[in-house]
């Protein structure tokens, strides 16, 4: 058989063009390392190139009326606004969407993709919202004082008031009960449901001795589901004396994620260790990223004068990443992705790379901020800003 071969030149503008390539390639591997490793270079391609800093004249607004009393949140794609027992659902637009009933006046929420889940505080009233619709609502025992939504639509309450210091109880995404845990001797302050349904975690505390005892107990929906309250709790852990558990999270792989007065702990495998210990610098931190936690540790810069290194810690490697402001912090947000820094007139939305997403520059100071999975409420008395991620 006989190879054929093809000889000839190539053209000239075949070479010009691979030539091009060649610099544009090299061109864009450079200023994507620069963009990565150098801040100055990072910051002049987030204005100039990128255009990630906005003004409120850049966004949408939504008008509200400063007189009424008002809950602002927000949650997957929308803003929300509680007032007169209604919920009116805006778009990323300002438009609003729709508008749902609900007997609640004073609203306890957590927030899971596109979930809602609102109860009334200190109340026996809960609605679990999927986008714009209401999934179901349900009226239960007892005082309501915090309420849990999974990324599957399956809904945790606790309630004091009973007999009990605390009964949690666990609902499926149509709103049927599947069972309660009762607690005698302890409160309950979180619970959260593991990503893929099979697992409620409890985080107590026992107020009965000199010193409070935090301690975490996973139960196994399914057989508690069944009746089974003894076997199905299938993990126990308790803290040193004297730590104070404040919140728990689920990841997406399993991990337990604790959150105390003085550290973050991971449940992983049947297995409990420190991810970190604050130091004394620390004023904020949060458990509410997937796979990341988040801190702000405040150093002082002279006479008046402080920074606030905002450190993003991976659960998985430990590694930290450190976004940096020159001046003090008044309120912290962060959900899924997103991490949201108020600095008064100015908000820093950031990734989990401690990259920043979008810098947003107020014309007077802000209320406050909600956060949702794209979405980002910047609140003032008389309005709403929409900033998009």
């Amino acid at each position: 058989m006989k190879i054929l071969k093809f000889k000839g030149r190539m053209s000239l503008k075949n070479k010009l063009l691979i030539f091009i390539a060649i610099i544009l390639i090299i061109a864009i591997s450079g200023v994507t390392i620069s963009y990565m490793v150098n801040e100055k270079v990072r910051s002049w391609i987030n204005v100039n190139v990128l255009k990630k800093e906005i003004t409120e004249d850049d966004v949408a607004t939504i008008e509200i009326d400063a007189d009424k009393q008002k809950y602002i949140l927000a949650y997957d794609k929308y803003i929300g606004i509680l007032s007169n027992s209604k919920l009116e659902i805006y778009n990323s637009y300002g438009a609003k969407s729709t508008e749902v009933d609900v007997a609640i006046s004073n609203p306890i929420i957590c927030t899971n993709g596109n979930y809602l889940a609102i109860a009334e505080d200190g109340g026996q009233k809960a609605y679990l919202i999927a986008d714009e619709k209401i999934i179901w609502e349900n009226s239960v025992e007892g005082n309501i004082t915090k309420i849990n939504v999974s990324k599957s639509g399956n809904v945790s309450i606790i309630t004091e008031g009973t007999s009990y210091k605390s009964v949690i109880i666990t609902f499926d995404k149509s709103g049927k009960e599947l069972f309660k845990t009762y607690l005698a001797s302890t409160i309950a302050v979180a619970t959260d449901i593991s990503v893929d349904g099979k697992y409620l975690a409890i985080a107590e505390v026992n107020i009965n001795g000199v010193l409070l005892n935090s301690s975490i107990k996973i139960i196994e929906i399914d057989k508690a589901s069944s009746g089974d309250s003894i076997n199905s709790i299938v993990y126990r852990y308790s803290a040193e004396a004297g730590k104070v558990i404040t919140n728990i999270k689920y990841q997406e792989k399993g991990q337990l994620v604790c959150i105390y007065d003085d550290s973050i702990h991971m449940i992983y495998q049947d297995k409990e260790s420190v991810l970190t210990e604050f130091n004394h610098n620390v004023q904020i931190a949060d458990i509410n990223l997937k796979s990341y936690t988040v801190r702000t540790e405040e150093e002082s810069m002279g006479f008046l004068r402080v920074k606030t290194n905002v450190i993003l810690n991976n659960i998985i490697s430990n590694a930290d990443t450190t976004y940096t402001v020159d001046s003090a912090i008044r309120e912290l947000k962060s959900y899924n992705q997103i991490v949201a820094i108020n600095l008064g007139t100015e908000v820093h939305l950031i990734n989990l790379n401690g990259w920043l997403e979008k810098k947003y520059t107020s014309y007077q100071e802000i209320k406050n901020i909600v956060l949702g999975t794209s979405v980002a409420g910047i609140v003032y008395g008389d309005k709403i800003k929409i900033i998009t991620f």
